[in-house]
C-alpha cells in the first residue's frame, strides 16, 4: 500500500524574490475530513503549499475517485497583517468579504482563479452558515475532483502597484542646487523636485514617479539621488542607491497634486 499525488495547491505572490506565499494557513473543515477518510485521501500542508494524496493499492483507483464527483473545501487563514499594504488587490469590504477558489471550467490554467492573479472577480459576500459564529476565513478553495483535475494549481497574487515619492528632509539633501533622482535602467522617470509644507509645517522637496511601481521585496530597479549639472555636465552622486517603501508604514503626508484615484509610497530621505 502507497500514496499518489491527487493533486497540490500552490500560493504564489509576486511581491516576494521567490514568488512564494507562506503565511497562510489552510484548515480542513469537519465535512472535508469526513470525506476525505470516506475515500482515503491524505492531506498534506506544507509552507507554501498544500497536497492531496490517494491511496493507489488498485490501479484504477484514481480515475474511480475522479468519478465520483466529490468536492472538498478548504479554508484559508491570513498570517500576514501587512498583506493588504503590498497585495495588488481591490477587495473594499474586507471585514464582510472573502475571496472564493476553484477548478471551475473557464478559470485560467493552472490557476484557482479567473485571471491569471486573483482580482476582484474572486471577492464574494461572507455569510455564516446555519447561525453559527466562526472565525470569517480569508479565502475559501472548493476543489472539484473530476475526470479534468489537474495534478497542480496555484493561486498568484500580483504586487500593489504605487507612485513612489522621495522626500528631501535634511539640510544636507536641501541644499543641492539642481536634485534630481533618476533610474540605472532609465526607465521609470520621477517629477520634481517640488516645494511642499508637511503635515507638522515642515519644508521639504519631492520627487514623485511618473508611473506606478510594483512593490517587491527585491526591487527590479536602482534609482539614485543625484545633482545635476557637474564638472563637465555629469551628474553627481549622492545617494547611490535609494530605499524602496516600507510596507510595515502608511505616511499620512499627502500633498498637493497627488491623484486620490491612486496608490502613493512615500520615502523620506535624511
Amino acid at each position: 500500500m502507497g500514496f499518489d499525488l491527487l493533486t497540490e495547491v500552490y500560493f504564489r505572490h509576486r511581491f516576494f524574490a521567490d514568488n512564494c506565499l507562506r503565511d497562510i494557513r489552510v484548515l480542513v473543515p469537519q465535512q472535508t475530513a469526513t470525506d476525505m477518510r470516506r475515500y482515503g485521501l491524505l492531506f498534506r500542508r506544507l509552507p507554501d503549499r498544500f497536497v492531496l494524496l490517494y491511496d493507489n493499492s488498485k490501479t484504477d483507483e484514481r480515475e474511480q475517485l475522479l468519478r465520483e464527483d466529490l468536492a472538498l473545501v478548504f479554508d484559508l487563514q491570513l498570517q500576514d497583517n501587512l498583506f493588504y499594504n503590498y497585495t495588488g488587490l481591490q477587495q473594499s469590504d474586507i471585514p464582510n468579504s472573502i475571496l472564493l477558489f476553484g477548478n471551475k471550467d473557464g478559470y485560467a490554467p493552472g490557476k484557482l482563479h479567473k485571471d491569471d492573479v486573483v482580482t476582484a472577480n474572486q471577492v464574494a459576500p461572507f455569510e455564516h452558515q446555519g447561525g453559527i459564529v466562526s472565525a470569517k476565513p480569508f479565502a475559501r478553495i472548493v476543489l472539484s475532483l473530476t475526470p479534468g483535475l489537474s495534478d497542480r494549481y496555484e493561486i498568484s497574487f500580483a504586487a500593489r502597484a504605487t507612485r513612489w515619492c522621495y522626500f528631501l528632509m535634511s539640510d544636507n539633501l536641501a541644499a543641492l542646487s539642481e536634485p534630481a533622482i533618476i533610474d540605472t535602467s532609465n526607465k521609470i522617470h520621477f517629477k520634481g523636485p517640488q516645494a511642499v509644507t508637511l503635515p507638522d509645517g515642515a519644508n521639504a522637496s519631492v520627487f514623485v514617479s511618473e508611473e506606478a511601481i510594483a512593490l517587491a521585496q527585491r526591487p527590479l530597479h536602482t534609482f539614485q539621488l543625484v545633482e545635476a549639472g557637474g564638472i563637465g555636465g555629469l551628474n553627481r552622486t549622492i545617494i547611490s542607491a535609494l530605499p524602496s517603501p516600507d510596507i510595515q508604514t502608511i505616511s499620512a503626508a499627502g500633498i498637493p497634486g497627488y491623484d486620490r484615484t491612486q496608490a502613493y509610497s512615500e520615502i523620506f530621505l535624511y
